[in-house]
C-alpha cells in the first residue's frame, strides 16, 4: 500500500537560532534541527543581527529536514512560522536592506522612551494597543531611527520586522499576522488595524508598514528558486503564524483562561490566555492576539537564566571543577552549593536587574543588587538568593497577571531552567502550585503548526476545538513538581519583604543615577 502520510514544518525565528520541526498529521516529531547566529554589538545598547544570515538560515533549516528524507518532498502540507518579536529592519525602494535588524533587546531608545512617558498620554496609547511603551518595541526603535538616523527613513519603502523579511523574500509580499503587529505598539488591538491616532502623533505613514492579515493567512506557493534551496515543492503552502510567545502557549497546551505558561531561558516570561482583551490601568502588562477568541496576557522579564551565567562567570571564572567522581560544571557546582542553603538565604535577597528590566518595572536603566549582605554568608547563599529573586521577578507580574485576568489554577514551564531540579522545586513553592513540565518538543514550532492546522478548518469549527483531546495528548504533563506546604508558606512570608525592597530600590537608583 502507498504511504498516505502527511507532513508539516513549525519554524521558530529566534533571537539566538532559527529552529525547524518536521510533524506527522498526528503531530509526532519526525525530526528537527536548527542553525545559530550572532547578535552585533558594537555599541552600548546595540542588539542587532543580520537579515541575510537569519534567512539563510531558514532556508537551511528546512533543506536540512528535506534532504534526510526526500520521498516527503511532495508530501509536506504547509510550513507555519514562529518569530520573536519587536524586531525592526528598514527596506529601501528596491527592497534592499537599509538597516540590519535590530532586535526587541536593542535598547538605545531608552532617553527618548523615558521623554515619552514624560511628555505623552502613554497610558492611553497602552490602552489602545496593548502593549508597554518601553525600548523593546517597534514604536520605540523608529522614534531612535527619527531622531538619529532620519537620512535612513528619508530613504524608507517598508519598515518591517524579521518574520516580514523572511516571507516577502519567500512570497514576494509584505504582510504582518495580528500577533506580531500586538507588539509593535503601533497596532490597535480592538479595531486589529494600525492605530491612524498613534501614527499621525509619531509622523508615520501606514504604507510604510506591512498589511496585517489574521495568523491563520497562507500562500499557496513559495517562490520557486527558494523551494530549490530548501528541497520543497514550489505547491507547499506558508502559513503566516504568529509571535513565538504567544505559540509557545498553544505548544505547551496552556490555551484556556487560567492555565498559564511560564518559559526561563536567557531571559523569561509568563503568560495566561483570555477569550477576551485584558489590559492592566498601569500599562504594567502586554495583551497580544493569539486567534480568533484568544488573547495572551503577561510579562516578559530580561533577567532568567542570564544571571546563572553571569554568577557563575564570577563566582568561577577559571572553569569546571575536579570532583571526587569526575568533572562537574561551574553551574553544577553552584546549584549543589545553594541546595543546602535554606529558603530565604538567611535574610539574603537579590533583586535581578542585570539588564534593565521590562515586566514588572518596564526600566531600562534598572540595576541588579544584593540587599542584607553579611559575613555569614556563603557562595550557596548567594547564589540561592539569586535563583529566588529570578522567581519572585516572576511571581510579582504572576499577581499582576492573575489580578487583571483572573485566578492562575495550572503552571506549565519550559526553558533551560528545567536542567535544575532545586530551580523546578522553587517555581512550584514559589509560585504555591504543582509545576507541570510538558513533553511537548519545541513548543513556538508546535503552535506555529497547530494554527497552521487551526487555518485549514472552517472559522465555527476550529481543529483547535475538534481536537483538543490529541492537542492535549501531545502536550500532556510527564513531570509535576509538586509544592512543599511548609516551604510555600514560609516563601509567603519572604515575598512580601523582596516586593518592598524592590521598591525601595528604586529610590536608590534615582540616587545613583544622579552621582553617576
Amino acid at each position: 500500500m502507498i504511504n498516505q502520510q502527511r507532513y508539516t514544518i513549525g519554524v521558530d525565528i529566534g533571537t539566538t537560532s532559527t529552529k525547524a520541526v518536521l510533524y506527522q498529521e498526528d503531530l509526532q516529531v519526525v525530526d528537527s534541527t536548527y542553525v545559530g547566529y550572532d547578535i552585533i554589538q558594537t555599541e552600548p545598547g546595540m542588539a542587532e543581527q543580520d537579515p541575510k544570515a537569519i534567512f539563510q538560515a531558514v532556508l537551511s533549516v528546512i533543506r536540512t529536514l528535506m534532504e534526510k528524507d526526500t520521498s516527503i518532498k511532495e508530501k509536506v502540507d504547509f510550513i507555519s512560522f514562529s518569530s520573536a518579536m519587536h524586531s525592526v529592519i528598514v527596506i529601501d525602494e528596491k527592497n534592499e536592506l537599509l538597516t540590519n535588524c535590530l532586535t526587541w533587546a536593542d535598547n538605545r531608545s531608552t532617553e527618548l522612551v523615558t521623554q515619552l512617558k514624560a511628555n505623552t498620554d502613554w497610558k492611553a496609547l497602552y490602552q489602545k494597543t496593548g502593549t508597554p511603551i518601553h525600548s523593546m518595541t517597534p514604536l520605540s526603535k523608529i522614534i531612535w531611527l527619527k531622531e538619529y538616523h532620519p537620512a535612513i527613513l528619508k530613504k524608507a519603502k517598508k519598515i518591517i520586522g524579521i518574520k516580514e523579511y523572511i516571507l516577502y523574500k519567500l512570497t514576494g509580499e509584505y504582510k504582518i499576522d495580528y500577533s506580531l503587529a500586538s507588539a509593535t505598539g503601533l497596532f490597535n488591538i480592538h479595531e486589529l488595524a494600525w492605530d491612524q491616532d498613534i501614527l499621525k502623533l509619531f509622523g508615520i505613514e501606514a504604507s510604510i508598514l506591512s498589511e496585517p492579515v489574521d495568523v491563520t493567512y497562507r500562500w499557496p506557493a513559495i517562490q520557486e528558486k527558494y523551494a530549490d534551496e530548501m528541497s520543497i515543492s514550489a505547491a507547499t503552502d506558508l502559513v503566516i503564524g504568529a509571535s513565538d510567545g504567544c505559540l509557545s502557549n498553544l505548544g505547551v497546551g496552556a490555551m484556556n483562561p487560567g492555565e498559564t505558561a511560564i518559559t526561563i531561558g536567557t531571559s523569561g516570561a509568563i503568560r495566561m490566555v483570555t477569550n477576551h482583551i485584558v489590559l492592566d490601568t498601569e500599562g504594567r502588562t502586554f495583551c497580544y492576539y493569539l486567534s480568533k477568541g484568544r488573547w495572551v496576557i503577561g510579562g516578559a522579564v530580561n533577567n532568567g537564566g542570564n544571571v546563572m551565567a553571569w554568577l557563575t562567570a564570577v563566582l568561577y571564572p577559571e572553569g569546571s571543577l575536579l570532583v571526587d567522581n569526575g568533572v562537574e560544571t561551574r553551574l553544577e557546582q553552584l546549584n549543589r552549593l545553594a541546595e543546602i542553603i535554606q529558603p530565604g538565604a538567611e535574610g539574603l535577597y537579590f533583586l535581578p536587574y542585570l539588564n534593565g528590566e521590562r515586566a514588572p518595572l518596564w526600566e531600562s536603566q534598572a540595576t541588579g543588587s544584593y540587599i542584607g549582605l553579611a559575613a555569614h554568608h556563603t557562595t550557596g547563599h548567594m547564589v540561592r538568593a539569586a535563583m529566588e529573586g529570578v522567581l519572585f521577578n516572576l511571581h510579582d507580574v504572576w499577581q499582576i497577571i492573575q489580578e487583571v485576568g483572573g485566578l492562575s489554577k495550572t503552571i506549565k514551564v519550559t526553558g533551560g531552567f528545567l536542567n535544575s531540579p532545586l530551580w523546578k522545586q522553587m517555581i512550584a513553592d514559589i509560585f504555591g502550585r504543582p509545576m507541570q513540565q510538558p513533553t511537548s518538543f519545541e513548543s513556538s514550532c508546535l503552535g506555529a503548526v497547530l494554527i497552521g492546522k487551526d487555518s485549514e478548518e472552517t472559522a465555527e469549527q476550529t481543529l483547535l476545538q475538534e481536537n483538543r483531546v490529541l492537542v492535549e495528548g501531545i502536550t500532556e504533563s510527564k513531570i509535576w513538581m509538586q509544592p512543599n506546604q511548609p516551604i510555600v508558606e514560609k516563601y509567603q512570608k519572604i515575598i512580601p519583604t523582596y516586593q518592598k525592597l524592590a521598591k525601595e530600590m528604586s529610590n536608590v537608583r534615582k540616587v545613583l543615577s544622579e552621582t553617576n
